[in-house]
């Protein structure tokens, strides 16, 4: 559980300095737009923004003790890019993820807490598990498999 929940850290930390088509995270996508992804992760009453030292002082207390709940804030920028390659922002989305590690399962809620959800929470689910998996693979562990995805 420790070296999965380092991996989710890792995968999370490494999609805040990325830039990507809504196409790749969505299809089909609505509209032609760039997307990126902020990740925070929960301490106490706060989010920490996951960068580069966040993630090495989380990794370092995952290694003493595995969390039983991971709770991320998500923030996902969307942005207009016109032909001469200026780029106009639009509404973001506001995302809270809750992972409840079990002793063999991971449950993942997700609210969608404000803006336009131009990317449903399905697909959102979708890209963050093949991400993950990926990830797991350069490592050769075990892949995630999605048993049961439900949305209100």
């Amino acid at each position: 559980m420790r070296s999965l929940q380092q991996t989710l850290l890792m995968v999370f930390h490494q999609l805040n300095s990325q830039s990507l088509s809504l196409g790749d995270v969505t299809t089909p996508p609505k509209h032609a737009c760039q997307v990126g992804f902020e990740f925070g992760v929960a301490e106490e009453s706060t989010f920490n923004f996951l960068d580069k030292e966040e993630l090495q002082r989380l990794r370092k207390s995952i290694v003493d003790k595995a969390l039983p709940t991971l709770d991320v804030f998500c923030a996902i920028r969307y942005h207009k890019i016109s032909e001469g390659g200026e780029r106009t922002p639009l509404k973001f989305d506001y995302h809270l993820l809750r992972f409840i590690f079990y002793s063999k399962n991971i449950e993942l809620l997700i609210s969608h807490e404000r803006g336009t959800q131009r990317i449903p929470l399905e697909d959102l689910t979708t890209f963050l598990t093949n991400r993950i998996n990926k990830e797991l693979a350069t490592k050769q562990q075990r892949k995630l498999a999605l048993k049961y995805l439900h949305t209100l």
